[in-house]
């Protein structure tokens, strides 16, 4: 069956009105205006691909905003930004109050207009008056369905219980009327469940054209979702009489676990680049895997993709922000030195360094230091002197020629010096993952166009990993994991428990938005993401310096200062676990209830 593709498209009716304001007021309700729309197959398909254009699967795609597309890797502690004036790296500042969430609110998700045209679209294709086939109308219905879920699967993982409003609020409504309290946290994610078992009943089987969702799409976000609340029902508190929190989670598990398991047993997919004869092989497999193009059948791994189409299409930004300065990229998003030490070598050993070594004077074999590295660590971090886009990325801040550091190029010496400026300050290292050498773009705005997986088939078997593992099948959940290990030919691990679950997602997925929620759900944010001078946990960076007459040597130092590390104390407290709801908007609707920590 063909892979699921997501077709995103802003499209402007004059004939629809489409509300961006809080629909907890009376003001903000929105409706559509022409009820023809929804007997023309054209017209229903471009209302509902607006509705998907406004999700964001990818932050940040929609309007190209920096800010949110970078805000997970920050946010999570993979990197920083190379200046400090994005929202999604100010956000690490942890300014949660009454007010908000801080960092020009990038991760917030208060979208309650978007949920409104949802319900209006499912009550018009509902209707006695539709005249559209029935098929046709159960198709769009159920993506609807998986839609809305994933709205407030967004929602939930942010404020915790949240109004579930399934009907289009009238106009005629009093105000005092659409004052909705909020339903439980454990409410919201059976409503998520239930959203997806509707999708996945009404798009089983269906042949979707133009990269639609499909029931597998529906069965992934249940996966993901379920093992959220079980793991906050594993690792959480009950609070506020019950509104936060989950009482079973081995209800959860288990829903995860089967969505996952039918996904793996009886989907159409495959790991990509399964079987590799080499590190190096599977180095550069797994690198592909996030840049070749599912639509076109290279990539059978992808369940369901965000698709851009580059200059002239759709367009996405990451090429921009995060290619080397060598190919005129803004090298923007800058890995910290924790986030390297995350990967094992190939033996499976631990990858944390002695750090005693990383001083001035002391050399290191680039074969040991890097080439033992998990090839994934390889394909997801730009590392010195790889190539990319023809050319080499020299991330050298100085030359070793016979002896003396050089910081100027000397006639004669084929290696610059020096790499470019932008290439060589902060963290020294920077994100690869998801980088195309297809879309070199240079510093101009808006002509990327790598797609992006929003579900793929090596989290399922994580998320299997982890939901067998907690309902005791321990047997189950390590195999699951060694798969996804074997897949990039890393030895099998011969234990699990959640260190090793923990590590092995932090790997796994990086990048790809799910480290910073990750770490919530599992309630260790306050442990991992609290990084404070006062604490002497700030994250840190190295510097290099190649000796160019012992090919492969580089003294590397350890940076705990200066731009090398965060430009403020980064801050997460326990109750930063659930976002405020915020005094603005229980004003406008009282029936809400604060979250703790914000009253």
């Amino acid at each position: 069956m063909k892979k699921i593709k997501l077709f995103i498209a802003i499209f402007t009716l004059g004939i629809i009105v489409l509300s961006c304001e809080d629909p907890l007021e009376r003001t903000a309700v929105g409706r559509f205006s022409e009820d023809s729309v929804f007997n023309d197959e054209t017209l229903t398909d471009l209302v509902v691909a607006n509705l998907f254009a406004r999700a964001r699967f990818l932050p940040g795609s929609n309007d190209l905003n920096p800010s949110r597309l970078v805000v997970d890797a920050c946010a999570g502690g993979y990197s920083r930004t190379f200046g400090g004036w994005p929202g999604g790296y100010q956000f690490t500042r942890g300014l949660f109050t009454e007010l908000g969430t801080g960092g020009q609110g990038t991760n917030e998700y208060w979208d309650w207009a978007l949920v409104r045209e949802i319900n209006e679209v499912i009550f018009k294709l509902k209707s006695e008056g539709n005249t559209l086939p029935q098929e046709y109308t159960d198709t769009r219905i159920g993506e609807l369905h998986f839609l809305r879920a994933w709205v407030y699967f967004q929602k939930v993982k942010r404020y915790g219980g949240v109004p579930i409003i399934t009907e289009p609020q009238s106009f005629d409504l009093a105000l005092d009327e659409l004052q909705i309290p909020r339903n439980s946290e454990e409410e919201t994610y059976d409503f998520i469940a239930e959203e997806c078992d509707l999708a996945v009943s009404l798009l089983a089987d269906k042949m979707q054209q133009g990269g639609r969702p499909t029931h597998w799409a529906a069965l992934a976000l249940k996966s993901r979702a379920m093992l959220y609340a079980g793991s906050i029902g594993e690792f959480g508190n009950m609070q506020l009489n019950g509104l936060l929190g989950i009482s079973n989670p081995d209800k959860y598990w288990q829903l995860s676990y089967d969505a996952s398991k039918k996904i793996i047993n009886e989907g159409p997919f495959t790991l990509y680049g399964d079987n590799p004869s080499s590190f190096e092989e599977a180095e550069n497999l797994y690198y592909d895997l996030f840049t070749k193009d599912a639509e076109l059948g290279n990539n059978n791994e992808a369940i369901f993709t965000e698709v851009f189409g580059g200059q002239g299409a759709r367009p996405e930004d990451w090429e921009r922000w995060c290619a080397p300065a060598v190919v005129s990229g803004t090298t923007f998003l800058n890995t910290y030195l924790e986030t390297f030490e995350m990967y094992e070598y190939i033996d499976g050993t631990p990858g944390t360094l002695d750090r005693s070594t990383l001083v001035p004077g002391v050399f290191h074999d680039m074969d040991n230091f890097i080439g033992r590295k998990d090839p994934r660590c390889r394909a997801n971090i730009f590392l010195p002197e790889v190539e990319y886009g023809g050319q080499t990325v020299w991330m050298h801040e100085g030359l070793y020629v016979n002896g003396v550091l050089e910081t100027s190029n000397i006639d004669g010496i084929d290696v610059p010096a020096k790499g470019p400026s932008r290439d060589i300050e902060r963290t020294g290292m920077f994100n690869r993952k998801r980088c195309n050498e297809q879309f070199l773009v240079g510093p101009s705005r808006g002509q990327g166009g790598t797609d992006y997986m929003v579900f793929r088939l090596g989290e399922m078997y994580l998320n299997l990993a982890e939901a067998a593992y907690a309902l005791g099948r321990d047997s189950e959940g390590l195999e699951a994991l060694n798969r996804i290990r074997r897949r990039v030919n890393m030895p099998d691990k011969l234990t699990i428990n959640w260190s090793v679950i923990q590590n092995e997602r932090a790997v796994e997925l990086a990048f790809e938005q799910h480290r910073y929620w990750d770490l919530r759900r599992w309630r260790i944010a306050h442990i991992e993401l609290d990084r404070r001078a006062s604490k002497g946990n700030k994250y840190t960076g190295v510097r290099w310096r190649k000796d160019y007459d012992n090919p492969g040597m580089y003294e590397i130092i350890h940076t705990t200062t200066g731009t090398a590390t965060d430009s403020w104390d980064r801050i997460f407290e326990e109750h930063h676990y659930y976002f405020p709801i915020g005094l603005a908007r229980i004003q406008r609707s009282p029936a809400l209830v604060e979250n703790p920590g914000y009253e």
